[in-house]
Order: structure tokens, then sequence, then C-alpha cells
């Protein structure tokens, strides 16, 4: 009973560490004050016919306004990457009070809601951040 006990949860523990985020900073290494740091979870990259998607992170160095009345310092959120277009569209965010999505949860917003996506979510990420995810995604297509 024990080794089956045991082999469960070894089976869980190596499960849970290769679904592990694996966050690379595109923009802001080293961020000073004034920077937005701009990261990729390398887990959730997949490329795809002339494009690809993947979850990102962005970190503000001070809080940002919501439409709905709410201020916050972080998101997290789905990207997809059009090689051929040039271009990034967010489907979905997650906004947070603290750094790095850290914190209370403060809100969501999603592409398939009425409301949709805040369009200027997109241009608050610093253009050579939106750059540089669409070079190091298309490069590989």
């Amino acid at each position: 009973m024990r080794r089956k006990v045991f082999g469960i949860v070894a089976g869980l523990l190596l499960g849970a560490s290769a679904c592990a985020q694996q966050w690379f900073t595109v923009s802001g290494p080293g961020a000073g004050a004034g920077e937005t740091v701009v990261e990729i979870d390398l887990e959730t990259v997949r490329i795809r016919n002339q494009g690809g998607e993947g979850v990102i992170r962005v970190t503000f160095d001070v809080m940002q306004a919501h439409g709905r009345g709410y201020a916050f310092r972080s998101f997290v959120a789905t990207a997809q990457l059009d090689c051929v277009r040039r271009n990034i569209v967010l489907t979905s965010a997650a906004y947070y009070a603290q750094p790095a999505a850290q914190g209370q949860r403060l809100g969501a917003d999603s592409s398939g809601r009425e409301a949709g996506m805040p369009p200027e979510l997109l241009e608050k990420i610093p253009l050579a951040a939106r750059q540089a995810l669409l070079k190091a995604t298309c490069t590989v297509t």
C-alpha cells in the first residue's frame, strides 16, 4: 500500500514539475524604474503554420488603470502571433495587483466575452517587446 501511495505522489510531483512555468524575459531584463518587463512562458509556446501562440506576462513599474474601474500592476495574457501580418492579438488576460502576476487577481477579459479585450491593452506593451515576441516566434516558423 505504501509503495502505491508513494508511486502516486511521485507521479503527481513529476507531472507538476513537467508543467512548471518557464518565464523567459523578452524585454526589460534588470528592469529599472520606468521599464516594463515582458516575459513569455516557454512551456506554452506553440508554433503553427505562419504564426504561433503563447502565454505572456507583463509587469509595469506603476499601476495601470483598467476601464472597469480598478488598477493593476501586471497581467498574464494568451497571445496569438501572426508572422505574415506581423501582428499580435491578445485573446484573454488576467490582471493582478502585484508584479509578476502575484497577489490578488483583480479581474479578467476574454475575446469571447461581450465586452471583449480592451483595445489599449496591447498598446501598453512597448513596441520593442512586441517586435521581440514576433521575432522569436517567426524565425522558427
